[in-house]
């Protein structure tokens, strides 16, 4: 059975971890930034449900290569939000990203998903 994490609507991280049902929310996170920054989704096993401008996915990387591309793409500029799914991170490399994220304004979203393996399609990056 899938579970859904509860969030508070005030956010005091940039680092999150929200299921993938809970679709609200991602919606949320994704209408608060500047549109001309991209949205990257970080996965193997989840796919945009269709085009849209701005967003880029990604395989995911090896597992020694995540936090190198994160803090890349974090520091790069042009970043607003990265969906990666199912990270685990240590704690120092969590609060490394964690202040990376405040430092350029960047939401880095955990996305968590079940293991009965369903296709998941969710309207979070509409505009």
């Amino acid at each position: 059975m899938a579970s859904v994490h509860a969030i508070s609507a005030s956010k005091t991280s940039h680092f999150e971890s929200v299921s993938v049902f809970n679709q609200q929310r991602l919606q949320a996170i994704h209408s608060n930034v500047n549109k001309a920054k991209w949205s990257y989704l970080i996965a193997n096993n989840i796919a945009f449900k269709e085009a849209y401008s701005h967003c880029i996915k990604l395989n995911m990387p090896a597992t020694e290569q995540l936090v190198i591309w994160l803090e890349r793409l974090i520091t790069g500029g042009q970043c607003a939000n990265i969906f990666v799914e199912q990270v685990v991170l240590d704690e120092m490399s969590q609060a490394r990203l964690t202040q990376l994220c405040i430092m350029h304004n960047v939401n880095l979203i955990n996305v968590t998903t079940h293991q009965h393996g369903e296709v998941v399609k969710g309207p979070w990056l509409d505009s």
